[in-house]
C-alpha cells in the first residue's frame, strides 16, 4: 500500500496541469472549432470595419474635392485594395510574430486550451478578403448613379454595414451589441467628416 501511494500522488497532479489528457473527444473537438470560429470572425469583423472606414472617407473627400463621379470610383478601389493588401500582410506578419513569442524552448508553438494554433497565411488570407469586400460597399452606388446620387446611397449603405458590424462585434464579445454598433458609428463619422473638411479645403477646380 506504502508503494501505491507515491504513484497516486504523482499522476493526479499531472492531470490537473492538462487538462486535455481526460477531455472528452468530442468536446475537445467542439472548443477547437470554436477557437478557430473566433478567430475567423475577428479576422472578417476587422478587415471589412476597417476598410470600409477607411474607403468611405476617401470616397467624401474625393467627391466634395473633385466633384467627379469617376475619380472617386478610382481613388476608392485604389484605396480599398491598396489598404485589403495591408492589412492581410499586417495580420500574417502578427500572428507569425504572435506563434514565435509563444513557442516552446524546443521549437514548437505552444497552442491555447483547445489545441488549436492559429495559421499565418489562414489570417492574412480572410483579412484580405473581408477587407477588399468591405471597403468595395462604399463603391458599389458608383457605378450605376451619377454623384449625388451615388454619395448619399453610398452614405446610407455604409452607416447600416458599419452598425451591422459593430453590433456583430458585439455581440461576439459579450457586450451591448447596439452601442458598439453606434460606437463604430461614431469612429467612422470622425474619420468622414475629417475626409470632408480636407476635400473642401483642398478642392480641384472643374
Amino acid at each position: 500500500m506504502d508503494a501505491a501511494r507515491p504513484r497516486a500522488a504523482v499522476t493526479t497532479p499531472h492531470a490537473l496541469r492538462d487538462p486535455r489528457a481526460s477531455a472528452d473527444p468530442a468536446e475537445h473537438a467542439r472548443v477547437a472549432r470554436a477557437v478557430l470560429e473566433r478567430a475567423t470572425v475577428r479576422e472578417i469583423l476587422m478587415g471589412a470595419q476597417d476598410n470600409l472606414t477607411n474607403v468611405l472617407a476617401v470616397m467624401l473627400g474625393v467627391s466634395i474635392g473633385a466633384g467627379r463621379a469617376d475619380l472617386v470610383a478610382l481613388a476608392g478601389v485604389s484605396a480599398a485594395v491598396a489598404e485589403a493588401v495591408s492589412m492581410g500582410g499586417v495580420l500574417y506578419s502578427s500572428t507569425r510574430a504572435e506563434n514565435a513569442l509563444t513557442a516552446s524552448p524546443d521549437g514548437s508553438r505552444s497552442t491555447d486550451a483547445s489545441g488549436v494554433a492559429l495559421s499565418p497565411m489562414a489570417s492574412g488570407i480572410t483579412t484580405f478578403f473581408a477587407a477588399l469586400i468591405g471597403g468595395l460597399v462604399p463603391l458599389v452606388s458608383f457605378v450605376f448613379m451619377p454623384l449625388p446620387a451615388a454619395v448619399a446611397t453610398s452614405i446610407a449603405l455604409s452607416i447600416v454595414a458599419l452598425f451591422a458590424l459593430g453590433a456583430a462585434t458585439g455581440r461576439i464579445s459579450g457586450s451591448i451589441w447596439w452601442r458598439d454598433g453606434i460606437r463604430l458609428l461614431a469612429v467612422a463619422g470622425l474619420a468622414a467628416i475629417a475626409a470632408a473638411v480636407v476635400g473642401s479645403l483642398f478642392r480641384v477646380a472643374e
